[in-house]
Parts: structure tokens; C-alpha cells; sequence
């Protein structure tokens, strides 16, 4: 028993490591995985082709390209203030747009909070 000890251990060390590192090379393809990763503007794992991946990805995506524009008119709206009423109007429409993505996000379990950079 004490000589095959010594050789047991080294074997189930390695095969730990070899499944972690299997682990941490499989992308993350689930819906929630593609939500995670369009909101961090981060571009979609080339690996993971199904639908839900992809379709919860471009809302993520879309969501976080509509925060990057309200903020812009944000800033439009300090240095042009005699354009203030039209800027806030768009970001009102802008406002209703995230709130149907998070409506959608949140119907389908996704998280609306703010994204980690450890999609799921």
C-alpha cells in the first residue's frame, strides 16, 4: 500500500489539473454568458453558436450602446445647453429602450445589475 501511495497521488494531481485547465478553455455559452459579455462590450465567444447565446449577447450589447449614448448626450446636453430640450427628449426615448431590454432581461432570469467581469 505505501508503494502505490506515492504514485497515486502524483496521477490524481495531474488529472485535477487537467480538468481545470479543461475548465477554464471551454467558453461559457449559456444565455446569461452572452447577456454578461455584450454588456461588457467584450466580443462574442466564436464558440458558442446557439441561439440564446447569441440573441441574449446583441441585447447585452444593445444595452450597453444605449448607456454609452445617454451618456454622450449628457455631455452635449452641458456644452449646448440651447439644445437641452431636444437631447433630453432623446434621452427619455433612450430611457424607455434600456428599460424594455432590462423588462426583457429580467423575464428571462438574466441580471440587470452591474455586469462582473466574470460572465456567469
Amino acid at each position: 500500500m505505501t508503494l502505490r501511495t506515492p504514485l497515486l497521488l502524483p496521477t490524481v494531481a495531474a488529472f485535477v489539473l487537467a480538468a481545470s485547465a479543461l475548465h477554464a478553455a471551454t467558453p461559457h455559452c449559456s444565455d446569461t454568458a452572452g447577456w454578461n459579455t455584450g454588456r461588457l462590450g467584450k466580443p462574442a465567444e466564436a464558440a458558442c453558436s446557439a441561439e440564446g447565446y447569441i440573441e441574449a449577447f446583441r441585447l447585452g450589447e444593445a444595452l450597453a450602446d444605449l448607456h454609452a449614448r445617454h451618456a454622450a448626450l449628457e455631455t452635449r446636453i452641458a456644452a449646448t445647453p440651447d439644445e437641452a430640450g431636444v437631447l433630453r427628449r432623446q434621452q427619455r426615448q433612450i430611457d424607455v429602450d434600456i428599460e424594455a431590454i432590462r423588462g426583457v432581461a429580467t423575464l428571462r432570469g438574466w441580471p440587470i445589475d452591474t455586469p462582473s467581469e466574470q460572465p456567469e
